[in-house]
């Protein structure tokens, strides 16, 4: 496990980063697990709200890949480039899909709360 300690004026990125490499392997996998799970049930329901729900499982998906592949990728230091490029690769990829996701989530939340506007 990588033991870091988010500074007492961290971001929410920093402390994001920090819960997830203070988390465990199994409790990583769950997140990833649970979030697919939770987005097909969500996408099968097609339900009031169902992007709202698909927006959070996804959040919590890319919480749990992004933890794995930095934990992967801090415990071996000796890895080939390949698999560190890719490593970062997921990493990356991991975050922007996440960071989509919130963004997606706060402002169908936001509009969800706003309802429908005539003008």
């Amino acid at each position: 496990m990588i033991d870091t300690i988010p500074r007492p004026n961290a971001s929410l990125l920093g402390l994001l980063a920090a819960r997830a490499r203070h988390s465990s392997d199994g409790k990583l996998a769950a997140y990833a697990v649970g979030g697919v799970t939770a987005a097909a049930l969500a996408a099968y329901w097609a339900g009031p709200g169902w992007e709202i729900l698909i927006s959070a499982a996804t959040c919590f998906y890319c919480f749990g890949v992004w933890g794995i592949a930095d934990r992967e990728l801090g415990e071996r230091p000796g890895a080939t480039p390949a698999a560190a490029a890719a490593l970062r690769a997921v990493r990356l990829a991991a975050a922007a899909v996440g960071f989509s996701a919130a963004m997606f989530l706060a402002l169908a939340m936001l509009a969800s709360a706003l309802g429908r506007m005539i003008s």
